[in-house]
């Protein structure tokens, strides 16, 4: 069965693959690491960019990728393109991440070059426009979005890194990954075709494009008189005559009671009756051989052995070290800042997208723990309904391919644990209809955790049967004598359950029976 299905599917990918062609001129960048990829993409010569890529399938699909084969290793390989401008044009970034391996640390990002790199002297320092994907590791988790703006008075670009990154889907899956940037400042961060993020770019990075009008004054130094303090403890208060500050913060629980099982007679620790001093153990060097200690095994079958001590508890009396109360300070002349002054380094870019450099590469230049990750469908393109239609007809097939293998194996093996609400509701989640029908109905549906075993039956059968259905609009209209199914169905009813024929047939049952009776009786 899962075979079959597989099978079904790649046909389906493959042949989705094929229909893209028509959509090949609304691209700047378009590469899906088919045939002819080792020409288009160049190595850099650097001697620390030691990792091996190849192509490879990517999870439940025909679609080849470009898989990263080794752990510990530096990639660098890079591929040039037309180039295009942002803040002139709308630019998306859009590509396919499988993390096969998971991702343990490391980045698993593209950096979009700047116009006039050098392919072979690809490295950490390749000036870049836009650094955008996945980075992990330990308690990073977060996808990039980067991008280097030109100061105007320096002419120097400086990074700017997104406040509130997403996180990094961590399942091993392939997900979509789309940063659109409009000519207008605003950007958007999709994962999986939904909006993670959005904003501008004057004000949801840091640092902030444009610097403070005013900074603090380097040479401006706080008065020696300047009083900060805004309570002092009260001068007139005195402690009082019954605290005890020596007064103990444990004291002995003079409740307690030896149980009666206790055994102060016998040790704690005794020797090991079965230990033998070593054969080439010598007193007159060695001194005189003493037996290991081991615990009483009388003292683990009572509530203990050896003196017995009231247990400790706190002293209700204990107070500690008296100190005054603290009091408004009189003096108090407020948190001292030092005065400021006109910011030298200060300008006003309200349109920073125009001092983006130009796009005109893509290069995976990454450090990663990880192998196994997969990249796919990298797309450069102005044209955002192109990149949503590349969606349509690439990722969501595999998707849901990928989805469903999970569903199909979760269903068909036994769960590591017994099957239980939670994972029920997993697998729902999986489904994408169930998913819909459970956000509008999520009273009625936990109502069900009663019958979880029959919504897990039925969410089981549902994958199968989503799935063939799938397949038969993938492959589309029946062909001229294929047998149409609901037509079919039609007929079957009519013949078979029509309440006019149903006691007529029943009839010629019953003689056919009785002449075959008959029949045996002869013979």
């Amino acid at each position: 069965m899962a075979s079959t299905w597989r099978t079904a599917m790649g046909c389906a990918l493959v042949g989705s693959m094929l229909g893209n062609a028509a959509l090949a001129e609304k691209h700047v960048f378009y590469e899906t690491f088919s045939t002819g990829w080792e020409e288009r993409w160049v190595p850099s010569s650097l001697e620390k960019y030691t990792g091996k890529v190849e192509a490879a399938k990517m999870k439940e699909s025909e679609d080849f990728g470009l898989k990263v084969t080794e752990k510990a290793k530096f990639y660098g390989l890079s591929s040039k393109f037309t180039p295009i401008k942002p803040g002139k044009d709308t630019v998306v970034l859009q590509y396919e991440l499988a993390l096969e391996e998971g991702l343990e640390c490391g980045g698993a990002y593209l950096k979009f070059l700047s116009e006039g790199f050098e392919p072979t002297e690809l490295d950490n320092e390749t000036p870049y426009s836009v650094m955008f994907g996945p980075d992990k590791c330990g308690s990073t988790n977060k996808v990039h979005f980067i991008f280097r703006h030109k100061n105007p008075k320096t002419g120097e670009y400086e990074e700017h890194h997104l406040k509130s990154p997403p996180s990094v889907p961590l399942d091993k899956n392939t997900h979509l990954y789309t940063a659109v940037i409009y000519p207008d400042n605003k950007f958007e961060i999709m994962i999986d075709g939904e909006v993670k993020s959005e904003g501008n770019l004057l004000e949801s990075f840091d640092p902030p494009v444009n610097p403070p009008k005013e900074i603090d004054d380097p040479e401006d130094k706080k008065p020696s008189d300047w009083v900060d303090e805004s309570e002092i403890p009260d001068p007139e208060a005195t402690k009082p005559d019954d605290w005890d500050e020596d007064a103990p913060y444990m004291i002995e629980d003079m409740d307690a009671e030896k149980p009666e099982d206790w055994l102060e007679d016998e040790p704690v620790m005794i020797d090991d009756p079965h230990a033998t001093a070593p054969e080439d153990w010598d007193e007159e060097e060695d001194g005189e051989w003493q037996p290991p200690q081991i615990e009483n095994p009388k003292c683990t079958e009572v509530s203990g052995c050896g003196p017995w001590k009231r247990p400790m508890t706190k002293n209700p009396d204990y107070k500690g070290k008296w100190t005054a109360p603290m009091i408004p300070n009189p003096e108090y002349k407020g948190e001292w800042e030092p005065r400021q002054i006109p910011n030298p380094d200060y300008f006003e870019d309200t349109d920073p997208i125009k001092s983006l450099a130009d796009i005109e590469g893509v290069a995976v230049e990454i450090w990663t723990m990880s192998d196994g990750m997969i990249f796919d469908n990298i797309l450069v393109t102005s044209d955002k309904s192109y990149a949503k239609e590349l969606m349509e007809k690439t990722w969501k097939l595999k998707n849901l391919a990928q989805k469903t293998a999970d569903v199909i194996e979760d269903s068909t093996k036994a769960p590591a644990e017994p099957i239980g609400w939670e994972y029920v509701e997993r697998l729902v989640g999986a489904v994408p209809f169930l998913s819909k029908l459970k956000a509008d109905h999520a009273d009625k549906f936990e109502k069900l955790k009663e019958n979880y075993i029959i919504v897990y039956s039925v969410v089981a059968l549902n994958a199968l049967v989503s799935l063939l259905i799938f397949i038969r609009l993938l492959s589309g209209k029946p062909k001229s004598g294929a047998v149409d199914v609901g037509k079919a169905k039609k007929e079957d009813i009519t013949e078979e359950d029509d309440p006019q024929d149903q006691d007529g047939k029943e009839e010629e049952e019953k003689e056919e029976e009785d002449k075959v009776k008959r029949r045996s009786r002869r013979a």
